[in-house]
C-alpha cells in the first residue's frame, strides 16, 4: 500500500554528525546536514538526481512560477492570482543539491533544523515530499519502482495553490487549515537558485521515495510578499532580462532571467527617503570607508548578494568609519544594518561585541549595542531621533581569551524619517 506526504515547518535532529565536516558548515552548527553520518536504521538502494531530473526539476519550477507571473493560475481561493512583477526565473545550485541530498539519506522525515541546512551564500527555504509503501511478505511481494517521479512531487506542492487565499500575498503568515507554505515557497519571487535530493530507502521493512528541494534565498519570510503584483517583468532586478516567450527559445514567459548566474541580483534602491546606501553589490553603493584596529576585511563575491567579512582573534578589534555622511532632512533617521555574526565554531558562545558609532559636529550620542548572535543574515531597523548630520560607523571586537569570531556586514541603509515611513510619499 502506498502513502503520500508533503511537509513543511517541522525540525528534526539527524544522526551524529562525522568527524571531517567542512569549517563553513561547522559555524553554522556541529549538527549540520552536510555532515550527518549514515543513518544505521535504513538502508538506501537508489539515491541522487540525474542530469535529465536536474532539467525536469527546473522546467516544472520555471513553468510553474512563469503561470502565476503571467496571471494564469485561477484556481486559488478569491479569484485568480495577479500577475508577477519580480518573479525570478531558478537555475541549479550545487551546493543546495548536496546539503538537500545528504537530508534525504539521512531518511528522517521531516526539515532540518534552519542552521542545519544553512549555506554561506543565503538563508535556505524547503520542501519536502515523499511516497511510503508499506511491508508486505510472502513469495508474491514485489519490491516497488525506485525510479523517482519527480513530476508527481512538484506538482503537488504547487497544487496546494487551490487553497491559498489571494489576500495573502502582500504579507507572507502561517495560517490554520490546509498547507500553503510548499506553493508559496515555490513561486517565491526572490527564491532563484534551487538544488534537490532523492533517496530510495527501506526502512522497518517498508520501502520509501523521499523528495527534498532547497531553496535560495529562502522564502516564506514573516511579513514579506509572496512576490510583488504588476506587470510581469516590470520590477526585474537591474541584471536580469525578461525570459523571452518563445519556446524555441527554452524562455519562460514572465520570469526575470539572470544575465551572469553567477553574481546576485541588484535590485536598485528607488525610494526617494534614501540617504546613504552601501551594500557591495549595486552600483549607487558608496562603502568608502576608514578603518583602524584589525585591517583584514575581505569583500566576498556571492549570489546571495556581496558582502564585507572580517575574521578576529581574541583580544582583537576593528572600526569601519564611513566617508559619507548621512544627512537628514526630518527630525530622525531609520538606519536599518543587515549582518550576521558569532563564532567561527558554533559549539561555542558568541562572545564578540559588534557596535555602531555616531559621530556629530555639534552633539553627542553613545555607541549603539548591535550583540544578537545569528547563522544568517539578519535586519535590523533602527529609529535615530534626531536630524543632524551623521557620520557612521561600526565597531567589532572580541575579548582576550575567547575564540576566533567572524562578522558579515551584507547592507547599511538610511532613510529619512522613521522606519514606518519608508514606504509613504514624500510631502513637500
Amino acid at each position: 500500500m502506498r502513502s503520500l506526504f508533503l511537509l513543511a515547518f517541522f525540525c528534526l535532529v539527524g544522526w551524529s554528525t562525522s568527524q571531517r565536516c567542512p569549517a563553513r558548515y561547522i559555524r553554522f552548527t556541529p549538527q549540520h546536514t552536510y555532515c550527518l553520518s549514515p543513518n544505521p536504521t535504513c538502508q538506501v538502494k537508489r539515491k541522487g538526481v540525474s542530469e535529465q531530473d536536474k532539467q525536469l526539476i527546473l522546467r516544472l519550477h520555471n513553468q510553474f512560477r512563469s503561470k502565476v507571473a503571467m496571471g494564469n493560475e485561477d484556481r486559488s481561493i478569491g479569484g485568480a492570482l495577479p500577475q508577477a512583477a519580480d518573479m525570478m526565473e531558478m537555475v541549479w545550485d550545487d551546493e543546495l543539491a548536496a546539503v538537500a541530498q545528504k537530508w534525504t539519506e539521512n531518511c528522517e522525515w521531516g526539515h532540518d533544523c534552519g542552521e542545519c541546512k544553512a549555506v554561506e551564500n543565503f538563508a535556505v527555504g524547503q520542501n519536502l515530499a515523499i511516497q511510503n509503501w508499506s511491508p508486505c511478505y510472502g513469495p508474491g511481494c514485489q519490491e516497488p519502482s525506485n525510479e523517482p517521479d519527480w513530476t508527481w512531487a512538484i506538482t503537488a506542492l504547487y497544487d496546494e495553490v487551490v487553497d491559498y487565499r489571494v489576500n495573502w500575498l502582500d504579507s507572507f503568515t502561517k495560517h490554520p487549515g490546509p498547507k500553503t507554505g510548499h506553493f508559496t515557497q515555490l513561486v517565491w519571487s526572490k527564491s532563484w537558485r534551487i538544488g534537490c535530493g532523492y533517496s530510495y530507502y527501506k526502512q522497518a521493512g517498508g520501502f520509501h521515495l523521499y523528495y527534498a528541494c532547497n531553496y535560495g534565498p529562502g522564502g516564506n519570510v514573516e511579513g514579506e510578499p509572496v512576490y510583488k503584483t504588476g506587470l510581469p517583468c516590470s520590477s526585474c532586478p537591474s541584471n536580469t532580462q525578461c525570459s523571452p516567450s518563445s519556446r524555441f527559445a527554452k524562455g519562460f514567459p514572465g520570469l526575470c532571467r539572470m544575465e551572469d548566474a553567477s553574481k546576485a541580483p541588484v535590485y536598485p534602491e528607488r525610494n526617494r527617503r534614501l540617504l546613504f546606501l552601501c551594500d557591495f553589490t549595486s552600483p549607487e553603493s558608496n562603502c568608502a570607508a576608514e578603518i583602524t584596529g584589525s585591517l583584514n576585511w575581505e569583500k566576498v563575491f556571492s549570489v546571495g548578494g556581496n558582502y564585507n567579512s572580517i575574521i578576529l582573534n581574541g583580544g582583537r578589534s576593528t572600526t569601519v568609519t564611513f566617508k559619507n555622511p548621512i544627512t537628514p532632512h526630518q527630525g530622525a533617521f531609520c538606519l536599518i544594518v543587515n549582518f550576521r555574526k558569532g563564532p567561527l565554531d558554533a559549539s561555542r558562545s558568541d562572545e564578540s561585541s559588534f557596535k555602531a558609532n555616531f559621530k556629530m559636529d555639534y552633539a553627542v550620542a553613545p555607541p549603539m549595542e548591535l550583540n544578537p548572535r545569528s547563522t544568517t543574515f539578519k535586519q535590523f531597523n533602527i529609529d535615530l531621533g534626531w536630524g543632524i548630520k551623521t557620520t557612521l560607523g561600526f565597531t567589532f571586537s572580541v575579548p582576550g581569551g575567547a575564540a576566533q569570531h567572524v562578522l558579515d556586514i551584507r547592507k547599511v541603509v538610511a532613510f529619512d524619517g522613521t522606519c514606518d515611513l519608508i514606504n509613504e510619499p514624500i510631502i513637500f
